[in-house]
């Protein structure tokens, strides 16, 4: 911008008050137009940052509207009570401007107004810039009293599949058992994941079309299937006669015979007579039916036979049962409207239910939460308190707003009071986001009510050619190029910024827009839609390859400097585009970068990686083998994998190199395995195109493997949990592609959605003349009625609403389509590249009428398709030389392992630890189905009452359950519980959850739920040795499923069973496996650890079936299972972590109370002293004894020994 332009710029003088919307198409400055607006808000009216809020689309652009400000702010305190020069910028001409005019007023000192913009520049990072969620997050948390919610905010779920795939398979197992819902529930969805899906639809704030009926019908299945029985008797009596009736009437010419033909009427009468033996009323009939009534016969009569029409019996009881089976139709209807305004209903309360019993909340409560508060009761507090707070706001990007976020600026800041003023800006033509939500029409009615701010109307972004070519296209296509005629092009002057003389090809301004015409096939038609993407593909990836060569030699240049392939982006408008890019790309040795949001779970990589955990499952199948070895991480050739079937010695070296990964996987974990192979194949995955790019994922994925293994869920258990993650891949989630430093020289392929705020120096876009027709199967559309958004959901799919509704959604998004294009086409900076021609659709998309009829222009240049050979591969280019890979001096040792009890206790014989690395460490995983003990034979005295053995209810599977609901019960209500009792209220449906998510089956819950209440109600009121029960434990004394890792130094095994056997612990085990030594984590989940009276107590629940419960033989049971190494485990575990915690003054014999083991079955709380209760501490010399064994290393170990007098 120049000087001059500056100085007449609009929004210096521009009053700072009132309701203003400031139009501001693409490129015209906008963040730059904010920082002035921030800069007089700070002089002149002398606002604090905190007193001025703005609020735009993404945290990137508060980023950087922040930074924006903070350098606005800080030119103008440095140039504050300087005198002007020259040289200065326009920008600084600009802010001296408003310096010097609010100087002139006398108000204050330079000195005085230096000082508040230095200490303003210094509080831009405290400034009030959010996105609209981290507004409402902030509103909702600092007037929690007038918004009606907690100061604690809840956990913010940014992914909701999974409670809303809970909440759905809930609903539908409801009422699918319901058997009158089920045939309307079925009409609405087919599954339960396509109401998941559904789900956030069916929820959302807005009217819910067809409404529910004002009277009922009743059901009129009944007269349906009476009906049915009539026609069935009567095409028993009467069906042959009637069957040479209408032959008669075929041959002698009575009826049209175009209209009636045997050829379905003999079909149909033995379809007819096959359905009457067992007439089913829900069985479909052939449609043609109804020509088989009278009226229909009578209407296909020719006129010269007149009367002659043939008349059967049968012909009115068809009409019957047509009539019934329609009015059944329209029961159904009905029943499925009523039952899906019933679901929403469920749906929304069981929602709320389960976020505040979960104290949970998604992006779209936030806003629904300030909304609501709004028009609420204390609504116009809040309003007042936020005005008194922001005396200014900004909204950014509003035309991606909504209704419910335009409702709370308008109630807070455009009241009548004008104690606070609101300015919205946006551009109605880059409106993009419908799928999300945006609303274009809140736009334009905001925009009735404001007073129009100067447009901006001076482009920084592009050359001068580039904008007169993007005019020339929009006067082409004239008023209707936005199909919305409040929606217009409007037209831009160039900035100072850019000269046509920026990108040069061959030494003269490269032209800014070129359109590549696309031949037809060989009859000169238009291509097909594959072709059409074929053809376009390949002219524009020979177009980047020839400016790249022309780059090369140094003939195409952008500012002064060679083409690279980083100034490069290709726009598609979807992954499946991108990838066909991409490809192409790749094949001539171009370098290129798919950008934006994408699953890493969605990846060739994840695919290959699960490839190589089947094969490590089973080394010995050839085709698992086979496949792992045919991925691009593996590399082998498909020769030397087909000549396997003749080379067994081969085969043998294959399938043992899998053994060593597998055994590197035990000892290591994937991300170590990973590592080595990626290490191993490097070099030659750098030499392929993308191999960069593979190789982060391949890492990426190891760290997310790792991440998944660390639960011990062993091999099987981490295929299944890949399996899944792919199945699910979400984009949405914070999985996503890793960005590469060296991405930013390579093409980018964005689609144009994500392209929306970015700019390129060259722009491609291969596919927006070729139109898309997907068919809509979605259950729901959502339009805009005039006055607000409704939702209609799909009935049935043939009623006249539903199909007037699909053409204005249509045509909705064709208007989004158009606006697309406008996005696409702005973000070039220097050149354009687009396809024409013979391409499918191009007359029926946006890009058509643009070019249809399109005059000669200076600017653009036409280029016929010409079918010249196909490019050559460019040699890769030598890249900037990187720093030399810092030396690994530290090697991970290979006894490290991350060890558990039940690997240690697994660990005999010929068996190794990591033979054990697939268990399970936490809940019941650890505990046998049944414990055999040699012990005391059990005595009257002793034996709880006996429990009947019912196998469904034994084995890890039900102490998995056990555990899960001894989570998750709420202990205070269970105060009162006595033996013989149900549940108190709210917890059997608890427990009912534990066993269905472990797959039991509804036959077995009632039986179940009834034995776990007793089982969990002894647990809870059992009295325990220290006195009091864990019913009376409030949840701040109580921690449950805490999971431990601590570090174990070098532990030769035999120093360690030393200690151990000295004080009684293990003593018939003489080994761990065959290692000699542990050293690496330990790892463990303790079932609960709770405080009484000042003391620590570890707590685990166990799910055994013993022969008895009295004392002996629960040290039999714990000596049997070695329970007594996993309680010192756990006591050590504690007993370093309260030592962390509590620091100096830590005393294990004073603050540690020992541990309490509850065999569950055993119970019985009306004892004073019950039996299955196992209490012990350990003596303080042991811990101590064990805790410098795994923290001292062989120093340690040394010393240690030294005082028990022996040696390991």
């Amino acid at each position: 911008m120049s000087t001059e332009a500056l100085q007449q710029d609009p929004y210096l003088h521009l009053p700072l008050d009132g309701l203003r919307l400031i139009e501001a198409s693409a490129g015209t400055g906008k963040t730059f137009t904010l920082a002035t607006l921030f800069t007089r808000l700070v002089v002149e009216q002398g606002l604090r940052m905190g007193q001025i809020l703005a609020v735009t689309f993404t945290d990137a652009a508060t980023q950087e509207l922040r930074k924006r400000i903070r350098e606005r702010l800080e030119l103008a305190a440095r140039v504050v009570d300087s005198t002007p020069d020259d040289k200065d910028s326009p920008e600084t001409t600009l802010t001296r401007d408003i310096l010097q005019r609010h100087l002139q007023q006398g108000a204050e000192s330079a000195a005085q107004l230096g000082r508040r913009l230095r200490i303003a520049a210094e509080e831009t990072d405290l400034a009030s810039i959010f996105t609209i969620h981290g507004f409402c997050t902030r509103v909702l948390g600092e007037y929690a009293l007038e918004s009606g919610h907690t100061f604690a905010a809840p956990e913010l779920l940014a992914n909701t599949r999974e409670l809303h795939a809970e909440l759905a398979a809930d609903l539908w197992r409801l009422h699918a058992g319901q058997g009158e819902h089920l045939e309307a529930l079925l009409g609405l969805w087919k599954s339960p994941d396509a109401l998941a899906r559904d789900l956030p639809a069916l929820a959302a704030e807005l009217p819910l079309y067809p409404q529910p009926p004002q009277t009922l019908i009743e059901d009129t299945r009944p007269f349906r299937d009476a009906a049915a029985q009539r026609l069935a008797a009567g095409i028993a009596e009467h069906g042959d006669t009637y069957l040479q009736q209408l032959r008669g009437a075929l041959e002698g010419g009575i009826l049209n015979k175009s209209s009636y033909k045997s050829d379905w009427i003999e079909p149909l009468f033995q379809q007819l007579l096959q359905w009457s033996r067992h007439p089913d009323p829900t069985a479909e009939l052939d449609e043609r039916l109804e020509r088989l009534t009278l009226d229909a016969l009578t209407a296909k009569t020719n006129k010269a036979k007149a009367g002659s029409t043939p008349q059967s019996p049968l012909q009115p009881l068809i009409a019957d049962y047509l009539q019934a089976l329609a009015q059944v139709t329209q029961w159904q209807r009905q029943q499925s409207i009523v039952l899906l305004h019933q679901l929403r209903n469920e749906v929304r309360q069981r929602l709320a239910q389960l976020k505040q019993l979960r104290r949970q909340q998604t992006y779209d409560d936030l806003i629904d939460n300030v909304a609501n508060a709004l028009h609420g009761p204390h609504g116009a507090h809040l309003a007042e308190r936020l005005r008194a707070q922001y005396r200014f706001a900004l909204v950014d990007e509003f035309q991606d707003t909504d209704p419910r976020q335009w409702d709370i600026f308008r109630r807070v800041f455009a009241a009548d009071d004008g104690d606070a003023a609101l300015f919205l800006i946006g551009d109605p033509k880059q409106a993009i986001y419908g799928f999300r939500g945006g609303d274009v029409h809140t736009y334009l009615q905001a925009k009735a009510l404001a007073e129009a701010a100067p447009a901006l109307d001076r482009n920084f972004r592009s050359r001068p050619g580039v904008l007169r070519a993007i005019q020339a296209l929009y006067d082409n296509a004239g008023a209707e190029a936005f199909l919305d005629e409040r929606i217009q092009f409007e037209p831009v002057l160039p900035g100072s910024k850019r000269s046509d003389d920026d990108y040069l090809l061959d030494g003269k301004p490269a032209p800014a827009l070129t359109l590549q015409l696309i031949a037809g096939d060989a009859d000169g038609k238009p291509l097909k839609a594959d072709a059409s993407r074929d053809a376009a593909t390949a002219a524009c990836v020979a177009d980047i390859h020839k400016v790249l060569s022309a780059a090369r030699e140094e003939r195409a240049l952008v500012d002064g400097k060679p083409v690279q392939p980083g100034d490069i982006a290709v726009l598609v408008r979807s992954h499946k585009e991108a990838s066909r890019v991409q490809q192409a790309l790749a094949a001539l040795g171009i370098p290129a970068v798919t950008a934006g949001k994408q699953s890493l779970f969605a990846s060739a990589e994840a695919h290959e990686l699960r490839l190589l955990l089947l094969a490590l499952l089973q080394p010995a199948d050839e085709g698992r083998l086979r496949a792992a070895l045919a991925t691009v991480l593996l590399g082998e050739g498909a020769a030397a994998i087909a000549a396997m079937e003749h080379e067994g010695e081969q085969q043998r070296l294959h399938q043992e190199r899998l053994l060593q990964w597998r055994e590197r996987w035990q000892r290591g974990g994937m991300l170590a395995l990973l590592s080595d192979l990626c290490a191993e194949q490097a070099e030659r995955l750098l030499l392929l195109i993308d191999g960069e790019r593979r190789l982060t994922n391949y890492l990426q994925l190891a760290e997310a493997l790792q991440e998944a293994s660390n639960r011990s869920i062993g091999l099987h258990g981490l295929l299944d949990w890949l399996q899944t993650q792919i199945a699910h891949a979400d984009e949405g989630d914070e999985a996503q592609l890793l960005r590469l430093e060296s991405d930013a020289r390579r093409v980018q392929i964005i689609t144009l959605h994500k392209s929306k705020g970015l700019e390129y120096p060259l722009v491609y876009l291969p596919f927006v003349g070729i139109a898309t027709n997907a068919p809509d199967s979605s259950n729901h559309r959502t339009v805009h009625d005039g006055e607000q958004r409704v939702l209609h959901w799909k009935i049935d799919k043939e009623d006249p609403d539903w199909k007037a509704v699909g053409q204005q959604v249509n045509a909705d998004e064709e208007a989004e389509t158009a606006r697309l294009l406008y996005v696409g086409l702005t973000r070039a900076e220097h050149a354009l590249w687009i396809s024409g021609g013979a391409l499918t659709g191009l007359a029926t998309s946006r890009l058509g009428p643009m070019l249809q009829g399109l005059p000669e222009h200076a600017d653009i240049q036409v280029i016929e398709d010409d079918s010249g050979p196909v490019p050559t591969r460019l040699p890769p280019e030598r890249e900037q030389a990187l720093p030399p890979v810092r030396e690994v001096r530290r090697s991970v040792p290979h006894d490290w392992w991350v060890y558990s009890f039940t690997q240690l206790a697994h660990a005999e014989g010929g068996h190794d630890t990591a033979a054990a690395a697939t268990e399970d460490s936490g809940g019941a995983a650890d505990e046998p189905a049944q414990v055999d003990v040699d012990a005391e034979s059990p005595t009257e005295a002793t034996v709880a009452l006996a429990e009947v053995f019912d196998p469904r209810f034994a084995g890890s599977r039900f102490g998995n359950v056990l555990h899960a609901a001894l989570e998750n019960v709420d202990f205070g209500v269970w105060r009162d519980w006595q033996p013989g009792l149900a549940a108190p209220d709210g917890q059997a449906e608890i427990i009912e959850k534990a066993m269905r998510a472990d797959g039991y089956v509804d036959e077995e819950i009632a039986d179940g739920v009834a034995l776990l209440t007793e089982l969990i109600g002894q647990t809870l009121t059992v009295t325990l040795p220290e006195g009091g029960a864990l019913h009376s434990l409030e949840e701040g004394e109580r921690r449950a499923e805490i999971e431990f890792h601590f570090a174990m130094q070098p532990t030769t095994v035999p120093a360690l069973l030393r200690v151990l056997h000295a004080h009684g612990v293990v003593r018939g085990r003489n080994g761990f496996g065959l290692r000699r030594q542990l050293e690496g984590l330990m790892t463990g989940k303790i079932d609960l650890t709770y405080v009484r009276d000042g003391r620590w107590y570890v707590l685990d629940y166990k799910s055994n079936r013993l022969p008895d419960y009295a004392p002996a033989q629960l040290d039999a049971a714990m000596r049997h299972s070695e329970y007594d190494l996993q309680a010192l485990i756990y006591t050590v575990a504690l007993h370093r972590w309260l030592r962390f915690r509590i620091g100096a003054g830590y005393d294990y014999a004073r603050d540690f109370g020992g541990i309490r083991y509850l065999f569950c079955r055993g119970l019985d709380a009306t004892r004073p002293q019950s039996p299955g209760l196992y209490a012990h501490n350990f003596a303080p010399e042991l811990v101590h004894a064990v805790d410098e064994l795994f923290a001292g290393g062989r120093d340690g170990h040394a010393a240690l020994l030294a005082r028990l007098g022996g040696e390991a």
